[in-house]
Formats: structure tokens, sequence, C-alpha cells
């Protein structure tokens, strides 16, 4: 892939979205494009920058992940959403899905699995942390 993928970053911790910026910004293939600290904020910024992948925490103060991803899938059905989040629980996976996310991810992933997921949504794969394929 010769353009670099655009990243929005959906969390409500501050420093977490500052990690994964970093962590994005030291590869050539990413491109963050901008940051929201809550659900509403987040579904503004996927209007205005249209990025290729969001990257969305779940359970935020405000507007939730879940409720964003269904506004962004509805509106913006070409960009790519993936809940990074540290719930486990089998429910929000399902309703995550169902409400248009391309993929649930764990906050306890691995960098470069992290770094992988973000690659294969934006090529249009569906990606679900291993942990809870089980579910």
């Amino acid at each position: 892939m010769s353009e670099k993928i655009r990243v929005l970053l959906v969390d409500d911790h501050t420093l977490f979205r500052s990690g994964i910026k970093s962590l994005l910004q030291r590869n050539d293939d990413f491109e963050v494009v901008g940051e929201a600290g809550d659900g509403l904020e987040g579904i503004k910024r996927v209007r205005s920058l249209k990025p290729d992948v969001a990257l969305l925490d779940l359970h935020m103060p405000g507007v939730s992940g879940l409720e964003a991803v269904k506004v962004i899938s509805e509106e913006i059905p070409e960009a790519r959403v993936l809940m990074l989040t540290v719930s486990e629980d089998a429910q929000d996976l399902m309703e995550a899905l169902r409400a248009g996310a391309s993929g649930y991810l764990l906050k306890n992933i691995e960098t470069d699995a992290l770094l992988d997921a973000i690659r294969r949504a934006a090529e249009g794969d569906s990606v679900v942390s291993p942990q809870m394929t089980a579910k």
C-alpha cells in the first residue's frame, strides 16, 4: 500500500491516545489524522476527517463507542471502525459487530498485532482479538 493509512483515535484517556499515536507515528504506513475524547467528538471527527480506520474505545462518558459506531456505520459506511477496549464481555463484542464495527480488539493486544489489525481493517477485513473469537 503506497498511501498512508489515515487513523483517528477516539478514547477518553489522553495518555492512552498519546501512546497509540506515538506507536503509529513510528511506522511509515500510518498517519494519525485526529483524536477525540468521547464518542460525540469522534463522530464529528469521522465526518470531517474521513479516516480510513477509526479506533474507538467502547466505554466512554457521554456518547459511548457503541453508540458512535452505530452512527458512523450508517452515515459513513466506508469508514472502518475498530473497537479497542478492555471489555472481554461477549455481549459487548456481539453488539459492537452488529452495530457495524469492523473489528474488536482488546487493549492488551501486542503492538505488532495491533498494527496488523489496523492494516487488515483498512483493506476491508474484519479482525477480532484471538481471546474473543471463542466467545
